[in-house]
């Protein structure tokens, strides 16, 4: 029993011993690198970078002189500003940032200050790398500047679908615009800088994107489906001025699957503005523009839906096929009307040109269905006429039928 009780006691004695010679070498390691340590109050402890600058065992003071001495590089670094999927690149510098040091200098002093004993001990002899980023103060006013010279790159107007048909006829798509705010991405830049900045940082301006107008049915328009043209004298002066502002009021002229193309509504009532006074008529002239309109419908296969003729045959096309009209003070108006019986659009395009009268439909190449149509005309009697439409696919005649009996009151 008493070689127990000594053995224990060798034991605890032995446990005291250690721990007391830990504690004498960790008081030894306490005061051999106190010295050391009690520098780093007021140096940068090794391994410690701002970026890529390595501030290790820098003074305050120096580092502060080594980061103005290559404040120059540092501010070659570049941000980049997104706008609309395309990236423009400018040195910081460039934008009015500038290094705010003694930010920059502050987040490492607090980190050091933070650390315990062991931890500063640990990275006086480690070679562990620890980065920061520099902060960075802007000049609102030249950051200002640098976007507003931005926005006149990037700022444009939406482009409203529309025909162009200088030649053929075909529809372009709208494009949209974009107009950027340059307060907000002021803002939005001075928060990726201040927060996040990295050399090359992508910062999404703000801006408003201004939608575009149009119709992307007419896409589809891609084919003169039908034309017709008559002949006018050019040296009726006044005549022609009615003609040819009857041709403008119609070009132009989208009309939509289904939809009833009406004349008198178009191009009526005939004294509105650019129709003048010939003979004793409002619009004389005008009628030849419907009988043109008439005969690129009937040449399209279009259904007619109105059409009255003339009191006696006109010379500009063959008989029973001529479509009068008129316009009263009452608001009554004698008209041409046809149905687009498409599944597709058609855009009228109406000109003059070298004493000639032009109507042209423009659709879809699949419109008529393969289709393609003639007129003709036999006379009856002394001033009756008989109209027909012919039908035709893949070179043969698939159809005629009677378009108008027609009777002249006067030769």
């Amino acid at each position: 029993m008493v070689v127990k009780r000594i053995d224990k006691k060798t034991k605890l004695i032995s446990l005291i011993t250690l721990l007391v010679i830990l504690v004498l070498a960790y008081v030894l390691l306490i005061v051999l690198n106190i010295g050391a340590i009690n520098k780093y109050n007021s140096s940068i402890l090794p391994s410690m970078y701002l970026e890529d600058l390595d501030l290790s065992d820098y003074s305050y003071k120096q580092a502060r002189e080594r980061i103005v001495y290559y404040n120059d590089n540092i501010l070659t670094k570049v941000v980049k500003f997104k706008v609309n999927e395309s990236e423009y690149e400018y040195p910081i510098r460039d934008i009015g940032l500038t290094i705010d040091v003694d930010k920059s200098l502050e987040q490492i002093k607090k980190y050091q200050e933070s650390l315990s004993f062991n931890e500063k001990l640990m990275a006086m002899h480690g070679t562990t790398k620890k980065d920061f980023n520099f902060i960075y103060k802007s000049d609102i006013g030249k950051l200002t500047e640098a976007i507003n010279a931005l926005k006149v790159k990037v700022d444009r107007p939406a482009v409203n679908g529309h025909f162009e048909t200088s030649g053929n006829v075909y529809y372009v798509k709208g494009v949209s615009g974009y107009n950027l705010n340059v307060n907000k991405s002021v803002e939005a830049i001075s928060e990726s800088i201040n927060t996040e900045y990295h050399d090359g940082i992508v910062v999404d301006l703000v801006g408003d994107t201004i939608a575009a107008s149009g119709n992307d049915s007419y896409l589809s328009i891609d084919t003169m489906t039908s034309s017709f043209v008559t002949d006018f004298m050019p040296n009726t002066y006044l005549r022609n001025i009615n003609l040819n502002t009857a041709l403008g009021y119609i070009n132009g002229t989208v009309v939509e699957p289904g939809e009833i193309f009406s004349y008198c509504n178009k191009a009526g009532p005939f004294d509105k503005a650019g129709y003048v006074f010939y003979y004793e008529f409002v619009g004389n002239g005008v009628c030849q523009i419907a009988t043109t309109t008439y005969n690129a419908a009937l040449l399209g296969g279009l259904e007619i839906v109105k059409r009255y003729p003339h009191d006696k045959k006109s010379l500009y096309v063959a008989g029973g096929l001529d479509a009068t009209v008129a316009s009263y003070s009452s608001g009554w108006c004698v008209d041409m009307q046809f149905k687009n019986t498409y599944k597709y659009p058609i855009y009228i395009k109406a000109y003059s040109y070298n004493g000639e009268a032009h109507v042209e439909f423009w659709s879809n190449s699949n419109a008529k269905e393969g289709k393609t149509y003639s007129t003709s005309s036999e006379q009856i009697g002394r001033r009756g006429y008989r109209s027909y439409l012919h039908t035709y696919k893949d070179g043969k005649e698939i159809d005629v039928h009677e378009i108008a009996t027609t009777w002249y009151l006067k030769d």
